[in-house]
């Protein structure tokens, strides 16, 4: 997170160049929302299980990254504060070593929520300032808006981390297989068209366009998916609704739908996806119901509907037919 270079992760995909500062801000607004839904229902005692000797448990990478989101704000506020300014050193973290700790969800998922929503403030804050620069005591230089992109790294590359704990545990979301029922694509808003085939890059399909980059294009927001068996389900309700009106990129069939929550992973084709969050529907969807309540799909409504928003860890092809393989 120097003032020199951008910050990549060959590990996860992180690519700094491809982020907005709105999009750290949606990102840490959304932060213990993420840590709620990806936890929910799982027991306390699971949540402090390891699934390997050295790797945390989701709690205790719960309270790094409530830890280390606080310090990135701070010192994005100090360098925000005074261009060429001198920074402390921060604080020192854990490896994952030593046994491991006994913590209480609640204490850890309010920090998240409070430090996300926090940083998030600082992200919203206008120029000028965010090209900034100020020094560690070893000399480091660091950029403001360069500090809030490795605030996002280490979150999002933390949600990769607690999806895979879990899975390991045989916990949250449960392995599936299920097809590739259609792919859909657009230059620009819905319905989208169906294509026998696609190319998924980092930021979702390459053949697809959002007409609206104000509240989509989103690195968490790269390919939306959606079930055949929900629309099977809608249309059956007498709603005139089918694959791609919504805006899903991939309408999958075969899994259990109900099932899913972020960090779950999906193989389709050669790309390797990760749920991040359920999709929020929009006006533009109330053509498709026959009463024109959209917010039937949202997840506060009927969390078994939703369309899911999801990372591309791995880009690849992805043709109609292929499997998809929940968990992988």
């Amino acid at each position: 997170m120097d003032a020199t270079r951008p910050e990549c992760c060959e590990e996860c995909g992180f690519d700094s160049t491809r982020w907005r500062r709105r999009d750290v801000a949606s990102l840490f607004e959304a932060l213990g929302y993420w840590w709620t839904l990806a936890l929910d229902g799982v027991d306390r005692a699971d949540l402090n299980r390891r699934p390997a000797e050295g790797v945390w448990s989701a709690l205790e990478y719960g309270l790094h990254s409530g830890l280390v989101t606080a310090v990135n704000r701070y010192g994005a506020e100090l360098i925000l504060a005074e261009d060429g300014g001198r920074l402390p050193d921060p604080p020192a973290v854990g490896d994952g070593g030593g046994p491991a700790a006994d913590l209480d969800p609640a204490p850890v998922l309010d920090d998240l929520e409070r430090e996300g929503r926090a940083l998030a403030g600082v992200a919203h804050r206008p120029e000028p300032g965010w090209a900034n620069r100020a020094a560690l005591p070893d000399g480091t230089v660091l950029q403001a808006e360069a500090v809030l992109f490795h605030a996002a790294h280490d979150a999002s590359h933390h949600f990769m981390d607690v999806g895979r704990g879990l899975a390991a545990l045989g916990l949250g979301t449960p392995a599936g297989t299920g097809q590739m029922a259609q792919i859909n694509v657009s230059g620009g808003g819905v319905p989208k068209h169906r294509v026998p085939d696609a190319d998924i890059g980092w930021d979702g399909l390459t053949a697809d366009r959002q007409a609206d980059r104000k509240h989509h294009g989103r690195p968490f927001q790269a390919v939306c998916l959606w079930s055949t068996e929900v629309l099977d389900r809608l249309s059956g309700d007498g709603h005139p609704i089918g694959p791609g009106y919504a805006g899903e990129n991939l309408t999958v069939s075969g899994l259990d739908w109900d099932s899913l929550r972020p960090g779950a992973r999906l193989q389709a084709g050669t790309a390797l996806l990760e749920l991040s969050f359920p999709a929020i529907p929009c006006q533009k969807q109330a053509q498709w119901f026959t009463d024109r309540d959209f917010k039937r799909i949202a997840h506060e409504v009927n969390p078994g509907l939703v369309r899911w928003y999801a990372w591309v860890r791995r880009p690849g092809a992805v043709a109609t037919g292929d499997p998809v393989v929940l968990q992988p």
